[in-house]
């Protein structure tokens, strides 16, 4: 299949059609496109980036797509341990295909300001893929989609409490050597 086929593809992913997940995760051939496909929302992400930043656009546009491709693989794999926790079935070079194939919002982000808000539609394409390609329910593939954000909140609140403690911390130490 070429380029077109595949985003066609994506298009029906973009649609929620599971059917469309199930046939590109078998898809020998899709991998390669779909890293393609991350590494075109890695530029679309520098491009914005490029928009509204002062000087580090060249860099933004040469190693966004370089950085989501790295980044794709820690996330995939990330969700695919989670999926195979909940037991799910699918394998990950399937399951990369079909979120990468999948990942077509992302390319929004080009748009600075707004196309941060289109990719979120990632969101739900990664729970139908997840669904379909693991054999998980719903609830399961919501889960595995969930939890990584779950446990990025905790670890921030997490840090906030320790930067804010330390904080309070060295203005009572402050103030107790100046004798206050």
């Amino acid at each position: 299949m070429d380029f077109k086929g595949y985003f066609m593809k994506g298009v029906e992913l973009v649609k929620l059609n599971r059917d469309a997940a199930s046939e590109v995760a078998a898809d020998e051939g899709a991998f390669g496109m779909a890293v393609v496909f991350f590494a075109i929302g890695g530029l679309a992400a520098g491009l914005a980036g490029t928009a509204v930043s002062m000087g580090a656009g060249v860099a933004l546009i040469i190693f966004g797509p370089i950085m989501q491709v790295i980044g794709s693989f820690i996330s995939v794999g990330i969700l695919y341990l989670i999926a195979k926790m909940l037991g799910g079935t699918g394998g990950f070079k399937g399951y990369y295909s079909a979120l990468g194939i999948g990942s077509i919002p992302q390319w929004a982000q080009f748009v600075p300001f707004v196309g941060w808000l289109v990719s979120l539609w990632s969101l739900p394409v990664s729970v139908i893929v997840t669904e379909r390609v693991h054999n998980l329910s719903f609830g399961k593939a919501v889960a595995v989609v969930v939890i990584p954000f779950l446990i990025v909140a905790f670890l921030f609140v997490l840090a906030i409490a320790f930067v804010g403690t330390a904080a309070i911390l060295g203005v009572v130490g402050a103030m107790g050597a100046r004798g206050m």
